[in-house]
């Protein structure tokens, strides 16, 4: 695989703060917080740390982004990290999000703001962004951006991986012909309500012409579907102390091996491994680094 293959993302990224709580707070309640801290989150945001450590480098990421305090939060915990960073600022208050973490039984409430949308700052960048891209890792959380990306990598052949989130009617239009759709199992649910997953995925699959389409099921591993048919992949055992952005680990994982040239199989075990190694701490400190990687890869041998 390429040591280093250079990997664009583009989309949200978020300053998360994140408290663990002994239950979900009742009305009018005074909660202690029993562990918090302050991460990068959102789709892009996470996803680019994943790629970064795991590469050791080779990855830009570009996103909108407000002023104000939590915009020079996000700023210092992104500059701390082995990517290039590229923001457009907008004068507008900066996304944010509370992340609350239930100790008795692990669930989480997430109360979030949302992103300014892209502008033309941002549009016109992304023809430059991609160009000598092995990769580009993708979200759905602004449209007219997703749209705009997909368009300049086709022209420019660079992979495409796309992490969905959950179903939104509006990437119905962009989602035609992207690489490597990787997409929670609610999305599948959300698009056709009642359908098992295997119908629903092959629904997904021959609408859209992916090369890789990916339904994700946390602890159960996975499902992806290519020209070959349907196969499964592993999930990897371990203590869990906060999934919050397994998802958004996952996918940087994946984007970075898909850039690496690796083959989809190994490519959604690395992925399924490092969002397993985020897991297993609370924040991003488990998410792991080019060491981490190549010891996991030599056990696999």
């Amino acid at each position: 695989m390429k040591e280093t293959p250079k990997v664009v993302v583009v989309g949200m990224a978020t300053i998360d703060y994140l408290y663990v709580l002994d239950s979900h707070p009742a009305e009018d309640s005074e909660n202690p917080v029993r562990r918090h801290t302050v991460v990068v989150g959102g789709p892009a945001g996470r996803g680019s740390i994943t790629a970064a450590r795991l590469g050791g480098g080779g990855v830009s990421l570009y996103a909108m982004c407000g002023n104000g305090i939590h915009a020079e939060v996000l700023r210092r915990e992104l500059t701390s990290e082995p990517l290039e960073l590229i923001l457009f600022e907008r004068a507008e208050e900066s996304q944010h999000s509370a992340v609350i973490i239930a100790a008795d039984h692990g669930t989480r409430t997430t109360i979030w703001t949302a992103q300014p949308p892209a502008d033309l700052a941002m549009l016109d960048s992304l023809d430059e962004a991609f160009t000598g891209a092995d990769a580009a890792l993708l979200d759905c959380t602004d449209p007219e951006l997703s749209k705009a990306a997909i368009a300049s990598c086709r022209k420019l052949r660079v992979p495409i991986v796309i992490d969905t989130g959950g179903y939104k009617e509006s990437s119905e239009e962009f989602l035609h012909g992207v690489d490597y759709i990787a997409a929670p199992e609610k999305f599948f649910t959300g698009r056709h309500p009642g359908e098992p997953l295997d119908r629903s995925m092959a629904l997904v699959f021959a609408d859209f012409a992916p090369k890789v389409l990916v339904a994700t099921q946390g602890k159960r591993g996975g499902v992806y579907l290519d020209d070959s048919g349907e196969h499964r992949y592993r999930a990897f055992q371990v203590t869990v102390e906060d999934t919050c952005g397994a998802g958004d680990t996952f996918h940087g994982a994946l984007a970075w091996a898909i850039a690496a040239n690796a083959p989809a199989d190994a490519a959604l075990d690395i992925a399924s491994w490092a969002a397993a190694q985020k897991c297993s701490t609370f924040g991003n400190i488990g998410i792991p680094d080019r060491v981490s990687l190549k010891q996991f890869l030599a056990e696999q041998r």
